[in-house]
């Protein structure tokens, strides 16, 4: 059995806020630019508590046709395309990081190893970093070479409309548009879920590398 992982966080305030959230969302590195917005007051009498399904229904309200149309988000050269027209012919695995998280920094370290896999199958890779000044994510790719495209989200736009809530927070479209897994990013579930949206036999997929959600 292996042992999870703790979220990043800058503070003991911090970390107790993310504690709160724990049973809501996988675990994963959370900051006070990245971190989602506090909720709107309620009134008097409202239902504020969610419910332990609130996570599974936000993902399940996602229109993510919608979103690989309007997810347009510059790359490190200053391209900005929708993010359907970086899917390859079989789908797509984006993972969302930021440059501060050492949970990140081992996603985006694995990455290379990680997309050479999935290139087999014809599904392309894409990392997303959220939440930067441009300046700051320049110069933290400058000096990696991380194989695969790489686009940034200044704000926190993307992390509203994908309903991610922390890094890394791996997703992988299917040919046909469709979540085939959203997750940590643990790359022997990541390519078991890709297994199954290809068709392929259990264990074709054979990664190097372990993922975030191993110490």
């Amino acid at each position: 059995m292996t042992s999870r992982w703790k979220p990043c966080q800058s503070s003991q305030a911090a970390l107790l806020a993310a504690a709160a959230m724990l049973a809501l969302l996988a675990v994963g590195c959370q900051s006070a630019e990245n971190a989602p917005s506090a909720p709107a007051p309620q009134p008097a009498g409202a239902v504020t508590d969610p419910g332990p399904n609130a996570a599974a229904l936000a993902v399940a309200a996602l229109d993510v046709s919608k979103l690989l149309d309007e997810t347009r988000l510059p790359d490190l050269q200053g391209a900005a395309k929708p993010l359907r027209d970086r899917m390859g012919p079989k789908g797509l695995l984006v993972v969302f990081v930021d440059t501060h998280c050492s949970f990140s920094a081992t996603a985006i370290n694995e990455m290379s190893s990680v997309a050479s896999v999935l290139a087999n199958q014809e599904v392309s890779s894409i990392l997303v970093n959220i939440g930067e000044a441009r300046t700051a994510v320049e110069e933290f790719y400058s000096q990696r070479q991380v194989g695969i495209p790489v686009i940034y989200d200044t704000g926190k736009a993307s992390l509203t409309a994908w309903a991610v809530a922390s890094t890394p927070t791996a997703i992988l479209i299917d040919p046909a548009g469709a979540v085939a897994y959203r997750g940590n990013a643990v790359w022997a579930d990541v390519g078991a879920a890709a297994e199954k949206s290809l068709k392929l036999p259990a264990g074709s997929l054979k990664f190097t590398v372990k993922g975030t959600g191993f110490v």
